[in-house]
């Protein structure tokens, strides 16, 4: 997915609010703002994708403002919640009648945990509702069928907090599952402290990708990451920023996020050959099989985890 004319209002609205949460004064919000404008803005690569981009924009502010990680306090606040409430979670998938689809169904809806697109939401009432939301794209027949023949996993992990959620859908899964975190601090995605924080390691291998950036920009992600990428016999992508950054590779991939961000849906209804116009109010949630892996697949709109 390439970075589009409707990504630059969202990048100043992220600039303002890491700038205030980096307790910059004034002046220096300031000259983070007029760096942006007068440097970042006019330089950015529409060839690439968003979170390619993003990079070079939050690499600016932490340069300025001499924060690397603005969104520290954040993601151990996340952690946290999320942790709390795992117990409850997990409850509700060991009862429910199929608890990898539950247990899939909560880390998307924990997917709505970004700072990045700086969506408001509350997480009590997500979780509340989790099992009823409506998948605008739901290809979870086809995820259980190709688990029958998968013996290595490779998870692509995305926010803090929603790890939890993560690690409770990988206790379904019962495969060999790597999970794949963020090598340097980016907005609220999580790092190897995050994963240990959650306990992850208990569970599956865990590494880096090798980046700073909040998605999976193959060409930078370390060898080691690659190696793993292309042997996968299956590959889950948890987020909008892996997405954006894969949405055009062809590997078995499936997609599990929240949407939230109108170019996301454009980009995510052109790919399956839908209306560019979804007629789902944003956010909404997505388990889609990518439509270069196999044949592409039809949309489903308004399935939820009870209708399968």
């Amino acid at each position: 997915m390439q970075t589009t004319l409707d990504c630059l209002p969202c990048f100043l609205k992220q600039t303002i609010h890491t700038a205030r949460l980096c307790n910059a004064s004034p002046v220096v919000q300031q000259e983070i703002m007029n760096e942006v404008i007068l440097k970042f803005l006019p330089s950015i690569d529409f060839t690439i994708s968003p979170p390619e981009n993003a990079v070079h924009l939050y690499g600016l502010i932490a340069g300025i403002s001499g924060h690397q990680d603005p969104f520290a306090a954040i993601k151990k606040e996340s952690n946290r919640f999320a942790s709390g409430i795992a117990q409850r979670i997990r409850q509700k998938v060991n009862e429910a009648d199929n608890p990898l689809l539950a247990a899939l169904t909560f880390s998307i809806a924990g997917n709505i945990i970004d700072y990045g697109s700086l969506h408001q939401f509350d997480m009590e009432e997500i979780i509340h509702d989790a099992l009823s939301l409506k998948m605008a794209i739901n290809d979870f027949a086809e995820l259980e069928a190709d688990l029958q023949q998968t013996r290595t996993i490779l998870y692509l992990g995305d926010n803090s907090g929603e790890l939890v959620f993560d690690k409770i859908a990988i206790e379904q899964l019962n495969r060999d599952v790597t999970f794949v975190v963020k090598e340097k601090a980016i907005i609220n995605d999580a790092l190897q402290e995050d994963a240990r924080d959650c306990d992850m390691q208990n569970i599956c291998r865990v590494i880096t990708n090798g980046t700073g950036c909040p998605g999976t920009p193959l060409p930078h992600c370390s060898e080691e990451f690659r190696q793993l990428f292309a042997d996968a016999d299956l590959i889950i992508s948890k987020g909008q920023g892996n997405f954006e950054t894969l949405s055009e590779v062809k590997a078995p991939i499936y997609f599990l996020l929240t949407v939230k961000c109108p170019v996301v849906n454009d980009h995510l209804f052109q790919l399956t050959g839908s209306p560019a116009r979804w007629p789902v109010k944003l956010p909404f949630p997505v388990l889609l099989k990518s439509p270069l892996y196999g044949k592409k697949r039809k949309v489903h709109p308004g399935r939820s985890a009870a209708d399968i």
